[in-house]
């Protein structure tokens, strides 16, 4: 149900608004997230920077208005770049070092006004919303040691005294806890989305595939042999289709029992698929018919496939329950080759050839 209502109605307006400023390029979900926490930070960066302008101007502190001004164009630098790229892996590196030089400046400034020192509990929440688990836990880290040296360093070098030994200790724990939560919190999320993803794709196959045999549904096979035909146009080359029938499979069902039918079925599926190539498409076509697609394949060449699965499906032991089941099959084949062709027709030549070989004795491969 939660996948037939419309992506944009699922999304709050703040994070539609959000991944617009962001990207004018499609996104996929991961990079969308990462995309929506980047540029929240950066409106939050040019927001605060712009703030802080004003009232260093007021307070003729210059100087900072200066570093403001900076902070200010670089992050609305960095908003125009993003929304030009589909990857850029550069960009949040550089966005993490950034968050780090500006913690480092609010630890420095803090050493004379504590209050602007508190940025710097939320270094790791931007470094792991940008960065992701692994990243961002390193950059948290760095900006840990960084910070610490900035807090224990003496007087004659920063012109500033340190830190008590008092606020040292309280930060060093605060900061450490933040880290865990936000570290375990990004890697929940991680892994939720991981599990989605292996879930959609898994839903994405199941829909492909036929659910006894493993291999393509008629479906998806129509699929697969249209995308085949439109590049037969383009490069001229033949593909061919070979339709085969399990021969007496209701005398199977009706003497062995539908266990053993499901067996043979499973078994053949695994053979045909281990004799053709990987480019090539194999398919439950329907109950005990099978449709192979060769692809850059003539009539000659399918023909000799053809009979070298015949040949290993006869000679095959098909075993259930220690009883032997005689399995043989009859094979029909047709080749794409005219650009004025039909994969329908092609298809029916095929039937047709396998219509004439079940009623010439069975067991056989008939070309159309």
């Amino acid at each position: 149900m939660q996948n037939s209502i419309p992506k944009d109605i699922r999304r709050s307006r703040f994070t539609r608004i959000l991944i617009k400023i962001g990207s004018s390029l499609p996104l996929n979900p991961e990079e969308e997230r990462r995309r929506i926490s980047a540029v929240f930070i950066l409106l939050t960066i040019m927001t605060a920077t712009a703030l802080f302008s004003v009232y260093h101007f007021y307070s003729r502190e210059y100087f900072i208005v200066a570093w403001d001004g900076l902070g200010f164009f670089v992050s609305l630098f960095i908003l125009f770049y993003l929304r030009k790229r589909e990857k850029t892996e550069a960009v949040y590196w550089m966005l993490g070092v950034g968050l780090i030089l500006f913690g480092s400046i609010t630890t420095i400034l803090g050493r004379t006004e504590i209050s602007i020192f508190f940025w710097a509990f939320m270094l790791p929440i931007a470094c792991f919303s940008v960065m992701g688990d692994k990243k961002g836990k390193v950059f948290a880290l760095l900006f840990f040691c960084i910070n610490f040296f900035l807090m224990i360093a003496p007087e004659q070098m920063m012109r500033s005294k340190p830190y008590t030994h008092f606020i040292i200790i309280r930060f060093s724990i605060v900061y450490i806890i933040i880290t865990f939560i936000v570290y375990y919190y990004e890697l929940s999320q991680q892994m939720l989305i991981n599990y989605i993803r292996q879930e959609k794709e898994e839903f994405a196959n199941a829909s492909k595939l036929d659910p006894l045999t493993g291999l393509y549904n008629r479906r998806e096979m129509w699929t697969s042999m249209e995308g085949e035909r439109e590049r037969q146009l383009r490069l001229s080359k033949p593909f061919t289709i070979i339709l085969s029938d399990i021969d007496d499979f209701k005398h199977v069902n009706d003497t062995f029992g539908h266990d053993s039918g499901d067996y043979v079925l499973i078994t053949i599926s695994r053979l045909m698929k281990d004799m053709v190539r990987g480019i090539d498409f194999t398919s439950r076509w329907g109950g005990e018919e099978f449709l192979i697609m060769l692809v850059e394949t003539d009539l000659d060449d399918g023909q000799k496939v053809a009979e070298r699965i015949r040949k290993k499906i006869e000679d095959t032991e098909f075993k259930y329950n220690n009883v032997n089941i005689p399995v043989t099959m009859t094979f029909g084949l047709s080749v794409y080759k005219e650009a004025s062709d039909d994969i329908e027709a092609c298809i029916k030549r095929a039937d047709q050839a396998l219509y004439k070989g079940k009623h010439q004795g069975k067991n056989m491969v008939v070309a159309a």
